[in-house]
């Protein structure tokens, strides 16, 4: 159903730290079931065209949380 969170490794840390940093997140604009969507693992996923940053990953944003997904892997800045 919904994927954990991974801890990620030093290679890719670095790509979601950078990534956190393009896209912040509208937790503060969310309402309650939003919050709890995401808790459940219904995330609203959001796509920017970063193929020329980083080509051949699949970046996407949640826009009720702060996770990021990178190549299906969803991350926690």
């Amino acid at each position: 159903m919904s994927q954990p969170v991974t801890e990620a490794c030093p290679a890719v840390s670095g790509l979601v730290a950078s990534l956190a940093k393009l896209w912040p997140h509208r937790e503060h604009e969310s309402n309650t079931v939003k919050n709890l969507f995401c808790s459940v693992g219904l995330h609203h996923w959001r796509q920017l065209d970063l193929s020329e940053l980083h080509p051949g990953k699949e970046d996407r944003y949640c826009f009720w949380c702060p996770k990021i997904k990178v190549d299906w892997v969803i991350y926690h800045p």
